[in-house]
């Protein structure tokens, strides 16, 4: 019994046989590329067109606007960031200066209370 995987290989090995170029093919693409291109308005090319690069940059002037407007606002971003982590540090710093008055506070009349009844720390 054939698995649907098995049929997939045999339909796939034959549909991927190799088969003979038509009479003539070699000698019809050599003729095509020995054509010499024309010029349109901006520029002019000679000789056969250039093989196409895996990764074309466009031009530089093309891409840097973008570029700098991104490093813009990532920059806006951090600076945010960095904004609100100060902000929230010195909330956290008065937080803790106040909460250190406040047991300043309530120690010293602990103490005061202390001596009221007649214990005497360190003096």
């Amino acid at each position: 019994m054939n698995r649907p995987e098995d049929e997939f290989d045999e339909e796939l090995m034959r549909e991927l046989r190799r088969v003979d170029a038509p009479e003539g093919f070699a000698a019809r693409v050599m003729e095509r590329s020995a054509v010499v291109p024309t010029h349109d308005d901006k520029t002019v090319m000679n000789g056969p067109p250039r093989v196409a690069k895996v990764l074309a940059f466009p031009k530089p002037r093309a891409w840097m606007g973008s570029a700098i407007a991104a490093v813009l606002v990532l920059g806006c971003f951090v600076a945010e960031r960095v904004h609100v982590e100060r902000q929230k540090a010195e909330l956290a710093q008065q937080q803790f200066e106040t909460a250190m008055r406040v047991t300043d506070h309530a120690l010293d009349q602990t103490r005061v209370q202390l001596e009221r009844a007649g214990l005497r720390f360190g003096n």
